[in-house]
């Protein structure tokens, strides 16, 4: 990849968090957030979208761009209201301009060209007035700009925006703190070049030997003619993203042919350049010109005066607005990079690989004999302290905030509310919650498909919900949290909940189930996640062909998380997804059971105990239950419940292991020992080899053997669903 293309990309994403801010503060507008702060980012995000996208010459989404920015423009300035219509149009807007992004990179098709002049109609109605879009404007009109590419090879002039002076003169010095912002004077001076023919002048003087150069402060001056029938507003839009960064002033030519007649000019002896408009500015060449004054420096100095000149000398690479680094912008935020995702894996893997060795070796020391005060042994300890350091730094790494999927969402929700004409607020919570970057990449489908069940089957029509004594508009939820070691989805609706009796005749006809099955609520919900199950009646674009739900299951499932359903009749659904919070290590006990070695995920545990005949008891003379704390919590024996052993073995024999569920729930996991705490690499089991009920994954243990890491969740409910009384209070 050329340096163009590579800046290319890098423009995408920055467009990507762009769009990401602007859906951000749309739904903000939305909500009644409506103050100026808040329409200026919305201002921001557009403007610099239109700005780099001019440096490429991206026309199409220039031009949508412009008129979202000149809508948005009017908003910010008080001229229009902010209303409900016009936030609505917006939210339309951002979608319509994220394809424009999409097109440009080739990742779609180019916009339906129909499509957005239908927008782009609507945003000048409520920019200009009226029930239709404004004619072509003539000399009289406010808002005659056309807007242009920044393309180089660009020859023809912008059009005039209104009859005004002959030309204009701005005299333009940059601050220290534009350049620390990421702006380029050279942009700027190439963009005016745009309205018109240009003069440009450069004013050096203030300019310091190189020994006492400062890069964070603002040492040039520009003067430039500019001759053009453009008014005031078409000039300031040029600076309008620098303007409080810069000394900046605007007045008529005709009204200022002396004003800097007087100015000290280093180059004032030779006719400035008069640039045709619509040619790049020879930025490179005025800078040369600049450093005249300097030229007797050592010949070995040269090379960092190239340097100071290098960012001006292709201004054309560097699109508008976009972040660029320089030294006071470095000092005055945190530096970043962009690494490619793969190198991170690799580190992912190798530090994997290393907590294998460094418990393999811890291993070894512990069975040689030494003394836990020898040397090695204590070099052993710093070792694993080490280690864990560097997992944790690495883990940290590739932890990301759900909020990249979430702000996807709102745009689907919008759609296809519109599709099935029913009114929809999300509303979306735990956006900072913090998980694994694969985890995070899976999570679209998965959500994607349950929100538009939510919409489409959830949720009643507002005629319905009114009938009903609800609001017309139907609320979803999406939540997100950290729950017992694992990060937990929450999809909610306030719809109609699950016709329970409808999906049990379905899932009859469709030969899921027999007729005369006994089934729970529970088991019912769960008859959705069936290949073939739709409780659509038509086939539509959105549901009714028996996909979606079963591919959800599989999805979660192939992250090691699980799905569940709680619903109530009339008063809605929430769908909960439990999800590991990293796909590579974790914490875990390390157990015995009928002589195999199991790890018991840390965070679940609560507490560990050894059993008393007086606490053990059986409900009905056959499930067994022990007392903890006031409590009786159902005891599992692990063993013989995951096939390894045949017979039970004495509780009293063994160690309890009091465990907590995502859901709160508690019971008692029997073992014959405890072997102690370690940090796992996880090792997926459905890839090696196929799911197991009640086991989450694998790992390697320090002396090279494979253990499987239990999941707590399925051996309780599984436990619960048979017990026939699992948890009793003790009478007082």
């Amino acid at each position: 990849m050329d340096a163009f293309e590579a800046i290319k990309a890098t423009f995408f994403q920055e467009c990507d968090e762009l769009l990401a801010d602007l859906e951000a503060k749309l739904m903000l507008l939305e909500q009644g957030q409506t103050d100026l702060e808040t329409i200026n980012a919305v201002f921001r995000a557009v403007h610099s979208v239109k700005g780099g996208a001019g440096a490429f010459g991206l026309e199409a989404l220039v031009r949508f761009a412009h008129v979202f920015e000149t809508l948005m423009d009017e908003l910010r300035a008080g001229r229009k209201p902010c209303d409900a219509v016009t936030i609505k149009t917006l939210l339309r807007a951002s979608d319509v301009l994220a394809d424009h992004i999409q097109a440009a990179q080739g990742l779609v098709p180019p916009v339906d060209e129909a499509r957005s002049a239908a927008l782009v109609a609507e945003l000048e109605v409520l920019t200009h007035g009226g029930d239709a879009p404004p004619p072509v404007m003539e000399e009289d009109d406010d808002f005659g700009f056309t807007p242009m590419a920044f393309d180089m090879a660009l020859d023809e002039p912008a059009a005039p925006l209104d009859a005004a002076p002959a030309g204009w003169r701005i005299v333009f010095k940059p601050m220290g703190r534009m350049y620390a912002n990421a702006n380029e004077a050279g942009l700027l001076l190439r963009e005016l070049g745009r309205l018109g023919p240009t003069q440009v002048r450069l004013d050096d003087s203030a300019v310091p030997t190189l020994d006492a150069l400062s890069v964070e402060e603002g040492c040039l001056t520009w003067t430039i003619d500019l001759s053009a029938d453009v008014d005031e507003a078409a000039v300031r839009e040029v600076f309008d993203f620098v303007e409080s960064d810069c000394d900046l002033t605007i007045t008529p030519l005709v009204e200022a042919s002396d004003v800097c007649a007087d100015a000290a000019l280093v180059f004032e002896e030779e006719p400035a350049a008069i640039l045709p408009a619509g040619d790049d500015l020879d930025i490179a060449a005025l800078l040369a010109r600049a450093t005249g004054a300097v030229a007797d420096i050592a010949p070995e100095a040269a090379p960092d005066m190239a340097a100071f000149a290098a960012p001006a000398a292709e201004p054309a690479a560097v699109p508008a607005a976009m972040p660029t680094t320089t030294p006071a912008a470095s000092a005055a935020a945190p530096v970043t990079i962009r690494v490619d995702l793969d190198r991170v894996d690799r580190l992912i893997n190798v530090v994997g690989e290393l907590v294998i060795q460094q418990a393999m070796l811890s291993q070894r020391v512990l069975e040689s004999g030494l003394a836990r005060s020898s040397g090695i042994a204590l070099g052993m300890e710093d070792l694993e302290l080490l280690t864990r350091e560097i997992q944790d730094s690495v883990m940290a790494i590739r932890a990301q905030p759900v909020k990249s999927v979430f702000q996807r969402m709102p745009r689907l929700v919008r759609e296809v509310a519109d599709m099935v004409s029913k009114q929809v607020r999300l509303v979306t919570a735990g956006e900072d919650t913090e998980v694994d970057k694969t985890v995070v990449e899976r999570l679209a489908e998965p959500i994607t498909h349950m929100l538009r069940n939510a919409i489409d089957h959830g949720l009643e029509t507002p005629e319905e919900r009114v009938a009903a004594g609800k609001s017309a508009e139907g609320t979803v939820r999406l939540a997100a949290l950290h729950r017992s070691g694992r990060i937990v989805i929450e999809i909610s609706d306030d719809g109609r909940g699950i016709n329970r009796e409808r999906v049990k005749k379905i899932a009859i006809d469709k030969g899921l189930i027999a007729a005369d099955a006994p089934l729970t609520d529970e088991q019912i919900d769960n008859l959705i996640f069936a290949p073939g199950f739709s409780t659509a009646a038509v086939v539509s674009d959105i549901s009714g062909r028996g996909v979606g739900m079963d591919v959800v299951k599989r999805s979660i499932q192939a992250l090691g998380g699980r799905i569940s359903i709680s619903s109530v009749p009339g008063k809605g659904s929430t769908f909960t997804l439990s999800l590991p919070l990293t796909l590579a290590v974790m914490d875990g006990m390390v157990v015995t059971a009928a002589e195999q070695t199991l790890i018991a995920p840390l965070p679940a545990i609560v507490e560990s105990l050894t059993p008393q005949a007086v606490d053990l008891h059986h409900v009905g003379g056959v499930d067994p239950v022990i007392r903890f704390r006031d409590r009786f919590l159902p005891l599992i024996d692990v063993a013989f419940v995951m096939g390894f052993s045949g017979t039970p073995i004495d509780p009293t024999g063994g160690v309890a292991v009091v465990v907590e569920t995502e859901g709160g729930q508690q019971a008692a996991l029997l073992f014959e020992a405890i072997q102690g705490q370690r940090q796992v690499v996880i090792k997926s089991l459905e890839t090696n080899y196929q799911q197991v009920d009640g086991v989450a994954a694998a790992t390697i243990l320090g002396d090279g053997r494979v253990a499987l890491i239990l999941d707590i969740d399925v051996l309780v409910a599984d436990m619960r669903r048979n017990a026939a009384r699992p948890d009793l209070k003790l009478a007082s």
